[in-house]
């Protein structure tokens, strides 16, 4: 049996997928990851040990661009390239996390007759999620839909719960700490955007720093090409471009949080119990899923979590006000382990039954 495996652009699509796919090799299945080269989701693929297939893709800016003219004919180049590369590795079933870049290679395997699997991590769907819809076998979902369930939908939904990493569960914390020497007399702040980083949230922070070495051992990843020379001596603070397998200690060793909104950060957060200001992207950039997911999050956690508008960062003092609300709120959880390994496990069998095979 062989499965193929789609999504990308973010870490936030890509480790899910790659927590789906470990239970499929887990159950013997020979994978597949369909994506962009040179990206997030081939860096992902090649260090799971995963063959990459390259699928040419392109996304929808929401602000007017000259290459949003130029998109409908590179995802008409993906489907073909996606129909070629399906055809050639003949997978039983596709799993698509998501984002543009799933968009070509849905279509691709719907055109193959491969059954499609996709699964949705925020409150509605996606617009890629959206398009591929009508084209799956089945429809996961994190949390049960927001509103009214298009007919369409209603006779292939099921809600699984959003996968995560399976390494959460046996995270050594105290071997970064060491590692990078953080010491153990303050709270750890852990402060993380995603794999491009934020150039704002990382200049708020930058701003503030000298009042959030005072209270915290900080830990700031900030993107690739985001490192700021001049802070790389500075007592207190640690930068990072990005963090691969270290991300799962890095959050064990955490007491607080600053991050995006995104749905698979918000479902590490609640299954650690980690505090959080969460600064969700705006409307303006996104589509607002982000408002959504920050919403619902504070109002399940209201205890230990903090939300705070993107605007309001260049507001002197807005992260440490935020932080200092939860400075006495301790983490949960530390005495028992998530099971980060449910949902990926129940996805699992779903893609395995759209393939014909049951375990």
């Amino acid at each position: 049996m062989k499965i193929a495996i789609t999504g990308g652009a973010s870490a936030g699509h890509v480790v899910p997928a790659l927590a789906v796919a470990g239970q499929l090799r887990d159950r013997g299945a020979e994978l597949v990851f369909l994506g962009r080269e040179n990206t997030i989701e081939h860096d992902y693929a090649q260090r799971a040990g995963i063959p990459f297939r390259h699928v040419p893709s392109a996304g929808l800016r929401r602000h007017r661009s000259a290459s949003n003219l130029l998109m409908p004919f590179r995802v008409a180049r993906g489907i073909f390239t996606a129909f070629t590369v399906l055809r050639r590795e003949r997978p039983d079933a596709l799993f698509s996390k998501g984002s543009y870049v799933s968009v070509p290679v849905g279509i691709g395997a719907a055109l193959a007759r491969v059954p499609v699997v996709i699964h949705e991590s925020d409150h509605s769907l996606g617009l890629a999620n959206r398009i591929l819809g009508h084209v799956a076998t089945t429809i996961c979902l994190s949390v049960p839909a927001s509103g009214p369930t298009p007919r369409w939908m209603r006779n292939k939904t099921q809600v699984t719960g959003l996968p995560l990493r399976a390494d959460l569960a046996e995270a050594k914390p105290e071997a970064l700490r060491e590692r990078l020497g953080v010491p153990d007399d303050k709270r750890v702040l852990l402060i993380f955007c995603g794999s491009s980083g934020s150039q704002r949230i990382n200049a708020a922070v930058r701003a503030q720093l000298d009042c959030l070495c005072e209270r915290y051992s900080v830990l700031h990843v900030v993107g690739k090409g985001n490192l700021a020379p001049q802070l790389a001596v500075r007592p207190g603070y640690w930068q990072l471009e990005y963090l691969h397998d270290d991300m799962p200690h890095a959050l064990a060793l955490a007491d607080l949080v600053i991050g995006r909104a995104g749905a698979t950060t918000l479902a590490e957060l609640a299954a650690l119990e980690l505090p959080a200001v969460l600064v969700p992207l705006p409307a303006s950039v996104s589509r607002g899923d982000q408002l959504d997911n920050a919403r619902a999050f504070a109002a399940q956690h209201p205890e230990r979590c903090r939300v705070v508008a993107d605007e309001q960062l260049t507001d002197p003092g807005t992260l440490i006000q935020a932080c200092a609300a939860l400075s006495a709120v301790p983490r949960g959880g530390q005495g028992a382990r998530p099971r980060p390994e449910a949902a990926a496990q129940r996805i699992a069998d779903l893609v395995l039954r759209a393939a014909g095979r049951r375990k």
